[in-house]
């Protein structure tokens, strides 16, 4: 039975490999095909037989690894376009799934103006607008409709003013009096209301996260419930201050929101889609992405995340023109978060450089504002890009900003070993050796501490708790990190997110364990959730320590590395400038002509093009920090 059931299964892989004389292969039979077994290379004669040209999007990437295509083969399928473009243009090869795949240095291409809208299009715009100011306007009356009714008994509005006031513990016991004396069961409309009074009070308080808990379970009961907008757009302002991202978000996807404005709408599915994508399901977090209109505030972050999934899959054509249409959402829609051109400018830049295309990397690194707090990144990314060009004269103008007093709470471990080795390229020992010295210095001097701290650990916990210590200055720590080594940490976004949420519940536990006498119940459950939020938050936090502190650890390894290779290239032009000079000397006792050794000068630093002469280190000008240059040349012998 066995051999039979291997027989009819190449059977159908023979056929459809064969197929091929005849039509195109299809995604699905390529996707069978691996299933079957069939060899990657089989595969992909299959396809180059009858070039097949396939228009991949980024689901359909997912879908083929899911299937277990080989990455070979989905490389190829991506490469094919370029391959067999003309073909799929005139028979329609392939089945017209997606985005182009190969990666593309070019990078920077010009904007089209839009073109003028006609007559019918125009109206059709007004007519949609109009169809928007209705919805919102019945939104609005359904919501003061829902505030009329919870009103009726007077809770709702005693309970809201009282937490308008900052009374939070007064207007949580209102709603709870108010459930309990009217025996008020789960699923009752008072009951909902009265979850909902409560949420608001406690975020109106910032206890942001014992808030976000109710408001999630309010949003379960479904969009038909009075407060259902009122409480998504509450705990989307919440989740700006913490992490939440509880798996019960999911759920909302089950809720149609027909009858619901074009703008919430758009709201509801970028938060959607953040949702899936912090969760690593891309596909159906481009689905969510997808759905934004081009003029919701939220086009801009939807696009860029977007692009952030093709960067992913390397899909280098397509991410490219996701993030510019991020930039250009931004420029169009008012409400963006400033953030986002910013990051798509970083993006951009990044991408470019991987094409080693460095001008544009350049380009691009220099769209973000020097004023960023991004900037110290994009300087010390700036540089590296210098470097890979070979324009020295920058590259080093960049280190120098880069040691500037505004860059003091940066740690770049490999900033001096790649400023010696410009040095040493230029035959500028002295200056490299100097470098160097600068790099025991400031980098050598801490390799110590930080392998004691992070030996000194044994557990997630350990390397949250005592890093903390170290930053609170605590002795008693076991093995103190220097304050230097704590830069790259403090400076993560995600440990930052992690941490001021590990904030944010101890403040929380603390305001609540004071009103525990008048809460009762109610609060020794609110203290047990939060202690079980922090001790998650507190395990992934050390887990971010303990990794930045290894790569970092593994960084400096490597610029030791650096370092004695750059040391031995020095001792190498050392002996070779001995032999010159003995074989000058020679010369000379024999009476040959020789001359002094050809070097070429220069000044030691400009600001910008042609402005001054700068030759003082260790002073710097805010102002012109971002147009540092060297004008130090070469000191190599020349024929």
């Amino acid at each position: 039975m066995k051999k039979l059931t291997l027989l009819g299964t190449l059977a159908v892989a023979v056929a459809m490999l064969a197929a091929g004389d005849a039509r195109a292969i299809t995604k699905e039979e390529v996707m069978t095909l691996a299933k079957l077994g069939i060899p990657e290379p089989e595969i992909i004669k299959a396809i180059e037989k009858d070039q097949t040209a396939f228009d991949l999007k980024i689901q359909d990437i997912l879908e083929l690894k899911k299937a277990g295509v080989p990455d070979g083969v989905i490389k190829w399928m991506l490469e094919s376009k370029n391959k067999y473009g003309a073909k799929a243009a005139g028979t329609g090869a392939g089945t017209g799934t997606g985005v182009a795949g190969a990666p593309s240095p070019a990078v920077v291409k010009p904007v089209e103006p839009p073109r003028e809208k006609t007559p019918e299009e125009i109206r059709a715009e007004e007519q949609r607008q109009a169809e928007e100011a209705r919805r919102l306007a019945e939104e609005q009356q359904k919501a003061e409709e829902a505030r009329r009714k919870a009103y009726a008994r007077g809770v709702m509005r005693r309970g809201l003013s009282l937490a308008d006031e900052g009374r939070w513990v007064a207007a949580v016991e209102t709603f709870q009096k108010f459930v309990t004396d009217g025996n008020f069961a789960p699923g009752t409309e008072e009951f909902y209301n009265s979850k909902y009074g409560q949420a608001k009070a406690m975020a109106n308080a910032h206890l942001y996260q014992s808030a976000a808990k109710l408001l999630v379970e309010v949003l379960l009961e479904g969009p038909d419930r009075p407060f259902f907008k009122e409480a998504f757009l509450e705990l989307r302002k919440l989740r700006k201050e913490i992490i939440y991202n509880p798996p019960d978000l999911e759920q909302l996807t089950k809720f149609s929101l027909t009858g619901y404005s074009q703008s919430f709408q758009d709201e509801f599915n970028y938060v959607l889609g953040e949702f899936f994508y912090d969760y690593g399901n891309y596909q159906r977090a481009l689905k969510h992405f997808e759905a934004v209109s081009d003029d919701a505030p939220d086009k801009a972050k939807s696009l860029y995340l977007q692009g952030l999934v093709q960067v992913r899959y390397k899909m280098f054509k397509s991410a490219v023109e996701s993030i510019q249409g991020a930039i250009m959402a931004a420029d169009r829609n008012r409400g963006t978060d400033p953030a986002v051109e910013d990051l798509a400018h970083m993006a951009l830049a990044r991408v470019a450089y991987e094409a080693q295309n460095h001008d544009a990397a350049i380009f691009y690194y220099r769209k973000v504002p020097r004023d960023s707090v991004r900037a110290p990144v994009v300087f010390y990314e700036m540089a590296w890009t210098y470097l890979m060009k070979g324009d020295y004269s920058r590259a080093l103008g960049a280190f120098h900003a880069l040691h500037s007093p505004y860059f003091k709470r940066t740690f770049y471990p490999e900033l001096w070993i790649l400023e010696a080795r410009v040095f040493a390229d230029l035959c500028r020992y002295e200056q490299a050796k100097k470098a160097l010295d600068r790099f025991d210095r400031e980098v050598g001097v801490f390799m110590d501490s930080l392998k004691r701290f992070i030996n000194a650990q044994k557990s997630p916990d350990e390397f949250y708790a005592s890093f903390v210590a170290s930053l609170n200055a605590d002795r008693a720590t076991q093995a103190m990190l220097p304050r230097e080594i704590s830069y790259p940490i403090l400076s993560n976004v995600e440990f930052y997110n992690v941490y001021r949420t590990i904030r944010q519940i101890e403040k929380e536990t603390a305001e609540i364990q004071k009103h525990q006498g008048k809460l009762g119940q109610f609060a020794a459950e609110m203290i047990v959730k939060l202690a079980v939020l922090r001790k998650d938050r507190v395990f992934e936090c050390g887990v971010k320590v303990q990794q930045i502190l290894k790569e970092l650890d593994a960084g400096m390894g490597d610029a030791q590395v650096r370092q004695t290779e750059i040391e031995v290239d020095i001792n190498a032009a050392a002996i070779e400038k001995m032999t010159e000079e003995t074989r000058r000397m020679v010369g000379e006792a024999e009476g040959e002509e020789t001359g002094p050794a050809k070097v070429r000068g220069g000044n030691p630093a400009i600001i910008g093009g042609d402005t001054m002469v700068w030759p003082f280190q260790g002073e710097y000008w805010g102002d012109e920090v971002p147009y540092y240059r060297s004008m130090l040349s070469s000191q190599c012998l020349t024929e």
